[in-house]
């Protein structure tokens, strides 16, 4: 059965500044993070220098980067790349680790320069540039396992913990309610779907009234335990160390955000490049997670936990650049990308599936129950992007270069929900996130129509906490330039942006993510 409701009820202020869960559909300030740490893209070439190009020219990658690299070119030409990544994650979860991974293949970058104009005098002309750049990757595949259970006092009493539930069906007991133990309200919708599908009820015993887990313990058999006249005992199957119960939870993530950019950059006397740029933004974004919970010697055989969202977007920004030549060997450049202004519209459907060994009198032997939410519009405004970089050229052998990236994430925003949820608790939590000083350094040796690149990229930790989500990329490349063609070839390698994941609020899989792309480009000169 299926239920559709407006609200997104299930996840909605639990977030901190210690915990971003961005598969979590609730958690909008993860959302939001995600959407700013965007990177520059670009060409293998770029790629190969660990993306340091905002003092670069002559490259489709400076459309989107620095439009006043367009300034460079002196005949127009067209290039695409394809990529292929590959993900790979470990996770850890109560004392286990367990790896998973993922192959993607896209293009990073697609696009043309058309030289126009040869200009008069010191004004040189420019050149027109449009180029799809995918700018962030939502790919990715974690899984996590682990046997879950409650401590036991001296006496062998179970140790109950309300900070950190043992199972799902703990959780949800803590957030239901009773108050003559046959009406029930609930804290959110996890304690509804366990309501429904028979895994709760609410309870009076002596004037007690609460709401407890509806299932019982069974014997290895899977029947109910007996005392010494034969009369089945119920027990509830509450998790021990003798009776875990086995959690796993796989999420798949696909998607990514592209942006467009139409660009204009000019040159003027071969000292001074400027530009300008508009960029159109799309994204994607589909998260399918699939928690199951096994427990031991218990009339539930599992519990099956599916939550699926998807996230389409729509957005603008414009890129502004400088690059001067102060001497001969020396390029200095600047681009500002203002913020941008994404408008995203969520759908997501949640179902719980409880599994039992039989049928009883008053449910089936699998109770199925969800939620369809209604589609949830919201706006998302990024920080904006400050860059600087400097290249010195070593004559006919090459260059070295270096950029510095200033974002402040607590610029960014939420904000026109049309369901009458609000974002102020969520912009308060974005408050607290931190500005970073990003930095990428890059290398490109040339020999005839030869080229050999390498470049290192560290992306800052926007959250002070105890996990390091900062992320460290190495890279390498080569290829070749004539004058009607040039072919390249990037491997990157990143690991960093670790995160946590949780089955449910207050218990936490830590997960560290790994990250090795191939990238080629194959570019026509016309």
């Amino acid at each position: 059965m299926k239920k559709v409701i407006a609200l997104i009820g299930i996840s909605m202020g639990m977030f901190c500044l210690s915990n971003v869960q961005a598969q979590d559909a609730g958690n909008f300030v993860g959302t939001a993070l995600d959407l700013s740490r965007t990177t520059p893209g670009g060409s293998a070439r770029m790629l190969g220098i660990g993306e340091a190009q905002t003092s670069l020219g002559g490259d489709i990658s400076s459309a989107s980067s620095n439009p006043a690299g367009l300034g460079f070119f002196n005949k127009s030409e067209f290039s695409f790349t394809p990529a292929f990544n590959y993900l790979n994650t470990t996770s850890e979860y109560l004392g286990l680790n367990t790896s998973d991974a993922r192959l993607n293949f896209n293009f990073s970058n697609l696009g043309a320069a058309i030289k126009y104009g040869r200009g008069s005098g010191s004004f040189k002309g420019g050149s027109f540039g449009i180029s799809i750049n995918r700018i962030a990757d939502f790919q990715n595949q974690i899984t996590y396992e682990g046997n879950s259970f409650n401590q036991l006092d001296n006496n062998g009493n179970i140790i109950f913990d309300p900070n950190n539930p043992a199972d799902f069906v703990e959780y949800a007991a803590l957030n239901a309610f009773t108050s003559n133990g046959s009406d029930i309200s609930f804290d959110n919708d996890f304690a509804e779907l366990a309501f429904e599908t028979f895994l709760i009820s609410p309870f009076s015993i002596n004037g007690n009234n609460f709401v407890d887990r509806d299932y019982y313990a069974v014997e290895d058999d899977g029947s109910f335990p007996q005392d010494n006249n034969g009369n089945d005992i119920f027990i509830p199957a509450y998790t021990e160390p003798d009776f875990p119960t086995f959690q796993t939870e796989t999420i798949k993530s696909t998607g990514a955000m592209y942006q467009t950019s139409f660009s204009y950059g000019a040159n003027y006397d071969d000292r001074i490049y400027f530009g300008a740029g508009l960029g159109l933004i799309t994204m994607t974004r589909e998260v399918n997670r699939e928690y199951i919970e096994i427990p031991t010697n218990a009339e539930l055989t599992s519990l099956v936990l599916e939550d699926n969202y998807e996230q389409n977007g729509t957005g603008v920004n414009a890129t502004f650049g400088v690059i001067g030549r102060p001497m001969p060997q020396v390029l200095l450049g600047a681009s500002y990308t203002t913020p941008s202004i994404i408008s995203i519209e969520q759908i997501r459907s949640v179902t719980l599936t409880a599994n039992y060994l039989f049928a009883t009198s008053f449910r089936e032997q699998i109770e199925s129950f969800g939620f369809d939410y209604e589609a949830f519009n919201f706006t998302i405004t990024t920080p904006s992007k400050l860059r600087a970089g400097a290249t010195y050229f070593l004559g006919k052998s090459g260059f070295i270069t270096g950029d510095i990236e200033r974002i402040n994430y607590a610029g960014a925003n939420l904000s026109n929900s049309e369901s009458g949820v609000s974002f102020s608790q969520a912009n308060s939590d974005i408050n607290q996130l931190e500005s970073v000083i990003n930095y990428r350094l890059g290398a490109e040796f040339r020999y005839e129509m030869f080229r050999l690149r390498a470049g290192f990229a560290r992306m800052d930790d926007p959250i002070k906490n105890d996990i390091d989500e900062s992320e460290n990329r190495i890279t390498f490349g080569g290829g070749i330039r004539t004058e009607d063609y040039f072919v390249d070839m990037a491997i990157s390698t990143s690991n960093g942006r670790n995160s946590t994941v949780s089955p449910y609020p207050r218990r936490e899989a830590l997960v560290e993510n790994k990250n090795t792309a191939v990238s080629f480009t194959v570019g026509f000169f016309f």
